[in-house]
């Protein structure tokens, strides 16, 4: 009926690998040192669990992205997949970034992200990613130090294509879902389409919350 998830947002990352392809709802215990996608923190366990056993609460649902062609039941990612070098590979990486078939731009540097809304306060926001409220659909294309004045992110609508596509020897490259699990590309493979998935991750609340009020007070606290 639910998985009880203590840790924090990476080890709940870790747990979709059950919850996904059992299509089970999650409940996060606050364990770690950020986390956006836990409910219950430590202080508050046993008042919160008297009210989830007393049938209160509901769920919420997050969009998760695939690679289109490859196993849904595991190749899958909550936060972002991330095209970059793999292994002791240096020098700059370029690569097309395309929406349904369309060249928007051709990016050198050290890689593309491709994060979900909720992935949109993980590695993109790092690499100067806008930060999007966790209920919309979408895509976010952040490039990662780019050489280039042009580059700039993307907010693209989840009903659309995302592919992108390494120019030179892809053999040096990988896709990285969530920071978990890695598709490596190849010159035979040198391009991935992500899309929106067919399934979404689902988390137990038991409050209405006040994002913006959860987003200053977590992203306060990472910097101390």
């Amino acid at each position: 009926d639910l998985l009880c998830v203590l840790g924090g947002d990476g080890t709940l990352l870790s747990a979709l690998d059950v919850a996904i392809p059992n299509d089970i709802p999650m409940l996060g215990v606050d364990l770690g040192r950020v986390g956006f996608l836990s409910e219950v923190e430590p202080d508050d366990i046993e008042e919160d669990f008297e009210r989830l056993f007393a049938g209160e609460g509901f769920l919420e649902e997050r969009m998760i992205m695939e690679i289109e062609g490859e196993d849904s039941g595991s190749m899958f990612a909550l936060n972002e997949i991330c095209i970059m070098r793999r292994g002791r590979s240096v020098g700059i990486l370029s690569v097309e970034l395309m929406v349904n078939g369309t060249l928007l731009d051709r990016i050198s540097g050290d890689g593309l992200i491709v994060a979900s809304a909720t992935g949109s306060t993980a590695y993109s926001l790092s690499a100067g990613g806008p930060i999007v409220s966790p209920g919309l659909d979408c895509f976010v294309l952040t490039p990662v130090c780019p050489h280039t004045m042009s580059a700039r992110p993307f907010v693209a609508s989840a009903n659309d294509k995302i592919s992108v596509r390494v120019l030179g020897d892809a053999s040096a490259t990988q896709a990285v879902l969530d920071g978990r699990r890695t598709l490596e590309l190849s010159e035979e493979r040198s391009q991935i389409t992500i899309v929106k998935g067919v399934r979404k991750a689902r988390f137990v609340r038991l409050q209405e919350r006040d994002y913006f009020g959860l987003l200053r007070k977590k992203l306060s606290q990472w910097t101390h």
